[in-house]
């Protein structure tokens, strides 16, 4: 699995993450102090945790160049593509009406990976009644940050 994990020195990426690891909590802006903020700092901002969410038919399915482009999953399980997480689980959004008093609502959250000098977010939602946290196939372009990749090549422009 091709999944790798920002450490705060990729060329790359280094200066959107002010030079901080992909789970550091001033990057995410997660306070230990809050126990929702702890859970996904111990329970979901770790490696492990995270090749396991990669692995699962959500991230799998999601398709960050748009419909009939090549599937997250395929990358992620390349040998030769890195996917770069770049930012663990953050921001939480309660997503109103959703869950039972008795559980608390459902919050989405995402996080940010890199892909060919592209930086995406990917949706999770965090389910009050079951208390876990799932990827969603939807993901978004955010910052382009370079018009060459996290791999050193360049994309060739088209001569006229």
């Amino acid at each position: 699995m091709s999944l790798t994990f920002h450490d705060g020195t990729s060329l790359l990426y280094r200066n959107y993450t002010n030079h901080r690891a992909w789970n550091s909590t001033a990057l995410l802006g997660l306070n230990p102090g809050r126990s929702y903020d702890k859970m996904l700092i111990d329970d979901y901002n770790n490696e492990a945790k995270m090749r396991e969410l990669f692995s699962r038919p959500g991230a799998q399915n999601c398709c960050p160049g748009g419909v009939g482009a090549s599937r997250l999953g395929d990358y992620v399980n390349s040998d030769v593509r890195n996917v770069i997480v770049v930012k663990g689980l953050h921001q939480w959004v309660e997503k109103v009406g959703t869950g039972s008093a008795r559980w608390g609502s459902n919050f989405q959250l995402h996080i940010t990976f890199g892909l060919d000098g592209q930086l995406w977010h990917l949706y999770a939602t965090y389910y009050g009644d079951s208390q876990k946290v799932t990827f969603s196939s939807q993901c978004s372009a955010g910052e382009k940050v370079s018009h060459t990749d996290h791999e050193g090549f360049s994309k060739q422009g088209r001569r006229k």
